[in-house]
């Protein structure tokens, strides 16, 4: 009788424990699945026609044309799938180190300081890619060029008008907000569609108190979808996307559509965008574009901002042995007087890229001309004007 007693109750004690295994989900593996990731981009540019405000109140002065070297871009982090429906990202950025003040290319110095870039999951709901939601700290997805990789472009840098369009959205220059957003993608026959919608907490809509939107609150709410004919762009659903250069391989045609828009906070009534973009590749050819119209409302008045480029390229393959593109890039921004950018600002780069390995190697030389008038990020009218410059970039993906 006691032996049964004790056999019983193992029994009662030992089945919770098994049906307890139930309960959890189980890891492909923590470890096996955590990638460090790095890359670099280092530029050596040559400006001329620079002009700075050099005394308090003074006028706009010539500054000595010069040669900059820099880190244009260093990204080190994390990325990893330690369960068969979750991926994570976990970026730090440290970029224009070595920058100087009076160089011609867009963006501050930076004497060493560390900031986070990017620090989000995706977790997949469907068996397949129609529906996964991603959490954290990333960009909203609008805009082709504000979510394209800055290293991944076929131009020099990325199209100056990018920096408009985040700004007007969500305050910062590097695009990044705090929230969540529901996508997907599905592909039938030749035709695939991608679509995104999230929801932000954008603390940077207060004029009076940091990291907040102030006395009032409104989400910013941000939608994109695209519809691809031919080649898809990407083989899985994900919120960042790949290079503008597919290498000859692609043979497709994109268009995306997207719009955000976000009601009173301490610095305007309402604040609205929308826009197109385009991406083609076939065969040798790499080509895209896009037009973003952004619309703020304050103190009863209406302020307008457009925003819009175009960039071409062409895949040479020189005596089987060199993978060259020619590429051009126009650049064109617009804003009403009283916006929070006026003026115009516009940009021509042409260049040559020479791939040594895809996109995780590459040499660039470009020449950028820019020109403008108002107050916006080539000149204020007041303390800066930037310069013309020319520019030698190695790109390194680890």
């Amino acid at each position: 009788m006691k032996r049964s007693f004790i056999a019983l109750a193992f029994l009662l004690l030992h089945c919770p424990l098994r049906a307890q295994e139930n309960y959890w989900i189980k890891p492909d593996s923590l470890f096996k699945y955590v990638q460090p990731v790095a890359s670099l981009q280092f530029w050596s540019a040559y400006t001329q026609g620079e002009k700075a405000q050099l005394t308090a109140n003074g006028p706009m002065e010539a500054v000595q044309n010069r040669l900059n070297f820099f880190i244009r871009r260093a990204r080190i982090g994390f990325k990893g799938k330690p369960y068969k429906k979750l991926n994570y990202v976990l970026m730090i950025q440290y970029d224009n180190i070595g920058k100087d003040k009076f160089s011609g290319v867009r963006g501050s110095a930076n004497t060493g300081t560390l900031g986070i870039l990017d620090a989000y999951a995706t977790w997949r709901l469907s068996n397949n890619d129609m529906a996964s939601v991603t959490l954290g700290y990333f960009h909203p997805q609008i805009s082709r060029e504000c979510v394209t990789g800055d290293l991944l472009v076929n131009s020099l840098d990325k199209s100056p008008t990018q920096s408009y369009i985040r700004q007007d959205i969500d305050g910062k220059s590097y695009g990044r907000a705090t929230g969540i957003n529901l996508g997907g993608m599905t592909a039938k026959h030749f035709v695939t569609i991608d679509y995104n919608i999230g929801i932000f907490s954008n603390n940077t809509t207060s004029t009076q108190f940091a990291e907040s939107t102030g006395r009032y609150w409104s989400p910013l709410v941000v939608d994109r979808v695209t519809f691809t004919i031919g080649d898809p762009e990407k083989k899985t659903y994900a919120i960042n996307y790949d290079a503008n250069n597919y290498y000859s391989k692609r043979k497709g045609i994109t268009l995306g559509l997207n719009s955000s828009m976000q009601g009173k906070t301490d610095i305007f009534t309402a604040n609205y965008a929308a826009g197109f973009d385009v991406l083609f590749n076939y065969n040798n050819w790499n080509i895209d574009g896009e037009w973003m119209y952004m619309e703020r409302h304050k103190e009863g008045q209406r302020h307008v901002m457009k925003a819009s480029h175009i960039r071409a390229g062409y895949n040479i393959i020189v005596k089987d042995k060199y993978f060259l593109e020619p590429c051009v890039m126009v650049a064109a921004f617009d804003g009403d007087e009283g916006a929070q950018f006026s003026g115009e600002d516009q940009t021509l780069d042409v260049g040559l890229n020479w791939y040594l390995n895809k996109k995780n190697c590459k040499l660039s030389i470009h020449y950028i001309a820019q020109k403008g008038h108002g107050d916006n990020n080539y000149t204020d009218n007041a303390t800066f004007k930037k310069g013309d410059f020319a520019a030698l970039a190695l790109v390194v993906l680890m």
